[in-house]
């Protein structure tokens, strides 16, 4: 993340750019700086407004916890990918946390990174995140660095899934968009950031996102996250539920930023 923030701060000044505040499609939105990002990992939670994570758990590969046994390596639900066996480039880049709020909602967030696409397929199964992609933009090809991400919700046995293509994501910023799913009825986009507030109003990058604007299956703006620093997230929606959701899944996101460093 070090890396990307001095090759935005170098795009920022050749664009004219004063800062990397993000140009989002909603005009007057709140935002909530993140704390807990940056500094040392043991131990680490983040917070931000009135959500924080617990413990961030890192490299798991042994251990039970409330959705999944690790020791032996079988989810809930056997249909979806299995995040211990799937062969990452390390397990460094592999956490789990959960996530509280005051309506007693909690979740199970377990995360991967760096892999091939084709290691979430699992046959002709309907809730492959694949397949769901497949089913919503045809003709999506992913590079070997995949972030994948499993979002499991109070009781719920089904997850809901995200992948995101993390090359493409800055390459092709203006083009990419990223998939949240639990089916193909049910789903967010995630586009990339790509305008940043200047001097005189919105201004595009040059190359390269600052984070990503969430988006509902009305292509409606629910949420963002900036990955710029300690991280700022934008909760537009006004349901309880959904922002619980997108606070999931901005955490998730802010930390996957984390595992290379």
């Amino acid at each position: 993340m070090k890396k990307m923030s001095y090759l935005l701060a170098v795009l920022l000044l050749f664009s004219g750019c004063t800062s990397m505040e993000p140009a989002l499609s909603v005009p007057q939105t709140t935002s909530f700086p993140v704390k807990g990002r940056q500094g040392l990992m043991i131990n680490q939670k983040l917070s931000f407004g009135d959500y924080k994570t617990s413990r961030v758990k890192r490299s798991w590969t042994r251990g039970r916890n409330t959705r999944i046994d690790v020791l032996s390596g079988q989810a809930a639900d056997p249909a979806y990918p299995n995040l211990v066996s799937l062969n990452y480039n390390n397990r460094d880049q592999s956490y789990h946390f959960q996530m509280t709020d005051f309506f007693g909602n909690v979740s199970d967030i377990y995360a991967a990174s760096g892999f091939f696409s084709k290691d979430l397929q699992i046959g002709d199964n309907p809730n492959s995140i694949i397949n769901i992609l497949e089913d919503l933009f045809s003709g999506i090809n992913f590079s070997s660095n995949v972030f994948y991400l499993q979002v499991f919700l109070n009781e719920q046995e089904r997850p809901w899934q995200l992948v995101l293509d993390n090359d493409a994501a800055q390459f092709f910023a203006k083009e990419y968009t990223g998939l949240f799913a639990i089916d193909k009825y049910n789903y967010y986009t995630l586009k990339p950031i790509t305008r940043v507030q200047g001097k005189k109003g919105p201004e595009d990058l040059i190359m390269g996102s600052v984070g990503y604007e969430i988006f509902n299956n009305k292509e409606e703006s629910v949420a963002a996250v900036s990955l710029v620093d300690n991280g700022t997230v934008y909760l537009h929606t006004k349901d309880p539920d959904e922002r619980f959701l997108m606070s999931n899944l901005c955490a998730a996101l802010l930390l996957q930023e984390e595992i290379s460093e």
